[in-house]
């Protein structure tokens, strides 16, 4: 779906961003921070990451003064407090931003080994990353939430721009660590079909089934970046819960069946 809001924000000469509202499904085991299908709200803007990070902060904010104004007793009685939204709130007032740390900035924070791990077993050339114990060290330093940015490249899809300065090293993306900890994921595109060819032969991906992606680019250069949202990590910092997997409407579970 990101893919095709890229299409889309191409449609309507100088149309801001494009967004969508869906289900999202993964193919990994359900846990306590994952669930394999769940709501994704997903957009993409025109202008590069910072931009991005500008409205995913706004829409933040206005999405829980919102709630906070709807559903105040439902939070009080679920959460308890109010002191994480109205924390939330103050650190998002006026020009305010949420603090930035990158990868490698954030390792030597780690108190202990099993916050980090390689993003693949045994093969360090992809670089690595946090475990949740991790994030939650970072969501506790920064006080309650904290953008991680700049991951190892190869440890993230191709279609993520080079942070400059890096000799490809590490991505112009950033994740939102907040509750369970990664809510939000964003990134900066390449916005050209040479940089996106390079990225292909960097990952190791091959470049035909991505030919109208490349295209895209020669018909219409565009500097674009994106974010998405999961919904239930979402709620489970509002209602500070631990368990995605009570956030469901309705249960569905990989390799079980559930009727209404």
């Amino acid at each position: 779906m990101q893919f095709v809001l890229e299409y889309f924000l191409r449609f309507q000469e100088n149309l801001p961003g494009a967004y969508y509202i869906s289900p999202s499904f993964r193919g990994e085991d359900p846990d306590a921070t994952h669930l394999n299908q769940f709501y994704h709200v997903e957009c993409e803007l025109l202008g590069d990451m910072d931009n991005a990070i500008s409205v995913a902060e706004g829409y933040l904010a206005h999405l829980t003064k919102t709630m906070l104004r709807k559903h105040s007793d439902i939070i009080l009685n679920t959460a308890g407090t109010f002191s994480h939204v109205t924390a939330m709130l103050s650190k998002l007032d006026g020009d305010k931003t949420l603090p930035r740390v990158s990868l490698d900035q954030a390792i030597p924070m780690m108190p202990s080994a099993d916050c980090l791990e390689w993003v693949q077993d045994g093969q360090p050339q992809f670089g690595r990353k946090l475990t949740r114990k991790g994030e939650r060290v970072l969501i506790e330093k920064y006080g309650g939430a904290v953008w991680l940015t700049e991951m190892d490249h190869l440890g993230v899809p191709f279609y993520q721009a080079y942070a400059k300065g890096t000799g490809q090293r590490k991505a112009k993306a950033a994740d939102l660590l907040l509750g369970l900890g990664e809510t939000m994921g964003l990134g900066e595109r390449h916005s050209t079909p040479e940089m996106v060819q390079e990225a292909l032969r960097h990952h190791a991906v091959p470049e035909q089934p991505y030919k109208w992606y490349i295209n895209m680019r020669q018909v219409k250069p565009l500097l674009t970046s994106g974010w998405g949202m999961g919904t239930e990590r979402y709620l489970c910092w509002l209602l500070q819960h631990n368990d995605i997997r009570d956030i469901q409407i309705i249960p569905r579970m990989k390799g079980m069946k559930f009727m209404p």
